[in-house]
């Protein structure tokens, strides 16, 4: 039944997006003939609701085809998005059923997953767009016509370059606090079921709800008149301390091997294999062959998730019968 859904979830929002694309490229005159409108058209569309990066462009969407023209750049946006945000959440959003059913029971609403990723995801996209803007107008977004122009790019790349690894910008151009605002983004990455990577917004929300929680000594860590059980709080902990661990590991072991490269360039190419995300300064072309193969396994390990590969290679134990009295030290 799950595998039905989203397979056919999958064929109508890919569908639709290459009907618009071709539709749009069609009238534009960009291709040779129709053949190649629609190649382009269903590559890019599967390209971007899968959240893969990949173009058929030399300069990815860098190429004047999609800079100059608002429409492709907000269907990839729209796609990228949609991939991003997890397949039970386009089901509890957009399945007509579900629809019907809240309905008919008002008092029926999104499911708090869904709630807590859409809320966690658009707050994302707002703040590290706004922050793009201010931090690259004059750099990366320099050669942008007009003011509407960079606001547009800078939505676009934010989008993007959470989970896609689309650029619109130069990623080599970026300064040194904006490579690290990205590999913040990469790092969070898209949400649960979905076909992107990172540690995920949820884990992000029930990282930062637990921290409130603790600061303002609360025993329960509560989402709209709902406790979040510590099981969750532990995984996300989990999750999050784990994926730094291959995030550093790798890192480390590319200064050992490219010494010729900054801390934030392999750093920031370490985040991004990771979080399957195919952003690059351009430091990743320049690796040697054992470079290369760090960023494999790291993509390997980032695909499939650090709680799975954990889960597969340790030894599991029964649980105890018996527990110990607790004891108290000093924390920070």
């Amino acid at each position: 039944m799950l595998l039905r859904e989203i397979f056919r979830a999958t064929i109508i929002i890919e569908f639709s997006g290459v009907l618009l694309l071709f539709m749009y490229w069609k009238t534009t005159g960009l291709f040779a003939n129709d053949s190649q409108t629609f190649f382009y058209s269903l590559f890019h569309a599967i390209s971007a609701f899968n959240n893969a990066g990949f173009s058929l462009w030399d300069a990815n969407l860098m190429d004047s085809a999609i800079t100059a023209s608002y429409f492709p750049q907000a269907v990839i946006m729209i796609l990228v998005f949609l991939g991003g945000i997890g397949f039970v959440t386009i089901r509890d959003f957009f399945n007509p059923s579900v629809i019907r059913e809240r309905r008919k029971y008002r008092w029926k609403e999104l499911q708090p997953g869904s709630k807590i990723i859409l809320r966690t995801t658009f707050s994302l996209i707002v703040i590290m767009a706004i922050l793009l803007f201010c931090l690259e107008y004059n750099h990366s977004l320099a050669n942008k016509t007009g003011i509407y122009d960079k606001i547009m790019t800078a939505i676009f790349q934010t989008v993007s370059g959470r989970t896609a690894g689309f650029n619109m910008v130069d990623v080599n151009q970026f300064t040194v606090p904006m490579l690290l605002i990205f590999i913040l983004m990469m790092f969070i990455g898209a949400s649960p079921g979905s076909t992107g990577g990172g540690i995920k917004t949820t884990t992000f929300y029930v990282l930062l709800k637990s921290t409130w929680a603790t600061i303002r000594g609360q025993k329960n860590i509560e989402f709209q008149k709902r406790t979040i059980p510590f099981e969750l709080v532990d995984k996300a902990y989990s999750i999050t301390m784990m994926s730094l661990m291959i995030i550093f590991i790798s890192t480390f072991t590319l200064a050992i091997i490219e010494p010729s490269f900054d801390l934030v360039n392999l750093l920031f190419e370490s985040a991004s294999a990771f979080t399957t995300c195919g952003l690059s300064t351009g430091a990743a072309a320049q690796f040697g062959d054992i470079g290369k193969l760090v960023l494999i396994i790291n993509m390997y390990i980032g695909r499939i998730g650090t709680l799975t590969i954990a889960f597969a290679l340790a030894k599991r134990s029964g649980e105890s019968k018996h527990q110990y009295p607790d004891t108290y030290f000093m924390i920070g």
